[in-house]
């Protein structure tokens, strides 16, 4: 049997990509739909597809590692790692959301994370001349985390940890940072929950006035 490709799972909208910080946007890989938690990444193509989503994987990268990994450890290793570091960071999302500060086992896991970084370094020609640029040239499991970590440590570096809020609709639970211009932003997004949001209150409104 051949391996899903990840390529149509960049463009088909299953990943909600609102949360404007990469590690919120892996956290809401898990969401709540109708009162009941949905995982987003039930295999190792999934993880692939949010990867490249979030453009940690070019699309070419994607596919050679969906094509190479799958049928290898490094499949389920990845996806079993990718989901205790996303257990990580949504309890630490959580405990920001109600103002807490980052537990130094949370802080410890980020670092185990980013101790891994896949640095390579090539020399490239360019119309001035020549520049040395850094390539993610992911090689084991745990180096498809290292962007996310990343992301999560600059949100905790140089974020306001005030505007990291959860969607006001009960039933969504999505995460977002927050950069509204007044920081007013209350909803995942203002076609998804804000609209089903504003429409419920209407009908309210209108059964309260009989």
């Amino acid at each position: 049997m051949r391996p899903r490709v990840a390529a149509p799972l960049a463009s088909d909208g299953k990943f909600p990509m609102v949360g404007n910080h990469r590690c919120l946007d892996f956290v809401n890989t898990e969401l709540i739909e109708h009162g009941r938690r949905v995982d987003l990444l039930q295999d190792f193509a999934d993880l692939v597809g949010w990867l490249e989503r979030a453009q940690v994987l070019g699309v070419a990268q994607a596919k050679q590692i969906l094509r190479g990994w799958s049928r290898t450890s490094k499949a389920a290793e990845a996806l079993s790692q990718a989901l205790a570091f996303r257990r990580v960071l949504r309890e630490m999302t959580d405990g920001i959301v109600r103002g807490e500060r980052p537990s130094v086992g949370a802080l410890g896991k980020i670092n185990a994370v980013l101790r891994h970084h896949p640095v390579d370094v090539a020399l490239v020609g360019t119309r001035n001349g020549f520049e040395r640029r850094r390539l993610f040239q992911p090689r084991e499991p745990i180096h498809l985390l290292v962007p996310v970590a990343e992301s999560a440590s600059d949100l905790l570096c140089h974020g306001d940890l005030a505007l990291v809020k959860r969607c006001a609709n009960p039933a969504c639970g999505v995460f977002f940072y927050d950069t509204s211009k007044n920081h007013t932003r209350r909803w995942c997004s203002t076609t998804g929950c804000g609209n089903r949001m504003r429409v419920a209150a209407h009908y309210r409104r209108r059964q309260a006035a009989g």
